[in-house]
């Protein structure tokens, strides 16, 4: 188990993604020695623009198996960050590829790890428990996985927990609040909700709010999603399950009503037809996280889609 970062050799998967380049330059700082492996099909380079020189990167697809990677990652990691996904807005129309990135490469890192001795926390995702019987949703609320990708995440925990209990692979299962922040992007079939509204309300556009706008996020900036997964990777987490959230829970349309004001213009917004496979409301408790490893965000909703907004009309 790593007593600091400083030092420490480390493997992030998805290292060139939104979440992970994040990670990735606060690992820098901490003064760790970092490989990325990300496939590029959602990461981008630009995503590592200002830390290029420093990192070893490595273009792998992670369904793939590690064997072909063993002569190139010829080094004893002390840890593994695994955050490269198939994104949940896609796996309804391609289960199967959700399946072999999802599951598979879950699979693939462990056996890596169990090669090496090295823990791995794993960013998995909240949306596995489905439609809350309770508020706020805690680590003891029951799973009810409604799309390919939440089913592919909890298998892959299910791993996790096997290679821990069975081969002493040392893990950390997070699963993550509705994550937003600079280099979060809107794509033609993954539109975040702040991306796309700060987006379109920027250019004048009218922004589309699916259902009723009263279905609810716990949206939590992405630099406290990494304090919490630094704090995750120094604990002794043993096979638990972690949230980060926020505890805090806001409608579509008061995200819609927030950006607005921000930006100091109102574009009504168009109704459509509630998604396949959302959630109605969404709340989480990070009071475990929080005992375990002393997790605290530190960024309000305000402050961070402030930040966001920076960095989006920079681009």
């Amino acid at each position: 188990m790593a007593k600091n970062i400083k030092n420490s050799k480390i493997l992030v998967t998805g290292g060139a993604g939104f979440i992970g380049s994040h990670l990735v330059e606060e690992l820098l700082t901490r003064g760790a020695k970092v490989t990325i492996l990300d496939d590029f099909s959602n990461g981008r380079m630009e995503n590592l623009e200002s830390i290029r020189n420093k990192v070893s990167i490595m273009k792998y697809d992670i369904s793939l198996p590690f064997l072909k990677l063993k002569k190139k990652l010829n080094t004893k990691f002390d840890g593994i960050f695994h955050l490269a996904c198939f994104p949940r807005s896609m796996s309804l129309k391609s289960p199967f590829r959700d399946l072999e990135v999802n599951a598979r490469g879950t699979l693939n890192v462990l056996e890596f790890a169990r090669l090496n001795g090295t823990k791995v926390v794993f960013t998995s995702n909240s949306g596995i428990y489905g439609e809350p019987k309770y508020l706020p949703i805690d680590e003891n609320h029951p799973n009810n996985p409604s799309t390919p990708y939440d089913a592919n995440k909890l298998v892959s925990e299910y791993y996790m927990k096997i290679y821990y209990s069975i081969f002493g692979v040392p893990i950390a299962i997070c699963r993550l609040a509705t994550v937003y922040g600079e280099r979060q992007r809107t794509k033609l079939d993954w539109k975040p909700v702040i991306p796309e509204f700060a987006t379109n309300i920027l250019k004048r556009k009218q922004s589309t709010i699916c259902w009723d706008g009263k279905q609810s996020r716990d949206l939590i900036y992405v630099k406290d999603v990494v304090q919490g997964l630094t704090k995750a990777f120094l604990a002794n987490t043993k096979d638990e399950i972690f949230i980060l959230g926020t505890g805090v829970e806001t409608s579509i349309d008061d995200i819609y009503k927030i950006i607005c004001k921000i930006l100091g213009r109102w574009i009504e917004p168009k109704r459509a037809k509630r998604v396949e496979g959302d959630i109605k409301r969404m709340r989480y408790s990070s009071k475990k996280a929080n005992k375990w490893f002393s997790f605290q965000p530190e960024y309000s909703l305000k402050q961070g889609i402030e930040k966001y907004i920076h960095w989006l009309k920079v681009q």
